[in-house]
């Protein structure tokens, strides 16, 4: 094997970016952001991410894929919102629902 032979493509696959994934088996966690099935669907009723449903003419069931842009784009949004606080007023964000931390002093 020479220096200028092409990357396989096993790697060059992991290497690149999806565009959508399925969602992960229930109890199971997704392999590229470690959130499981039940965030997943809770993120999407509360629009904070996209989600697809596939399925064939004339039957009941189908997939779901996850929009992998959407979810990065959530975390970015969450990201900043945490760095745009200040350490004395700490509260969290999650999908809608905000819980401020308490102060030593046992008060918010």
């Amino acid at each position: 094997m020479n220096p200028t032979t092409p990357i396989s493509t096993a790697i060059a696959a992991t290497q690149q970016r999806v565009e959508f994934f399925r969602l992960p088996s229930p109890g199971k966690r997704d392999p590229y952001f470690g959130l499981s099935r039940g965030w997943y669907y809770k993120a999407a009723e509360l629009g904070e991410i996209k989600m697809i449903a596939l399925r064939q003419r004339g039957l009941v069931r189908g997939v779901r894929l996850v929009v992998y842009d959407s979810v990065c784009e959530f975390i970015r949004r969450a990201a900043a919102v945490d760095q745009s606080r200040s350490p004395s007023n700490k509260a969290v964000q999650v999908m809608g629902e905000t819980a401020q931390e308490l102060t030593p002093s046992g008060r918010a």
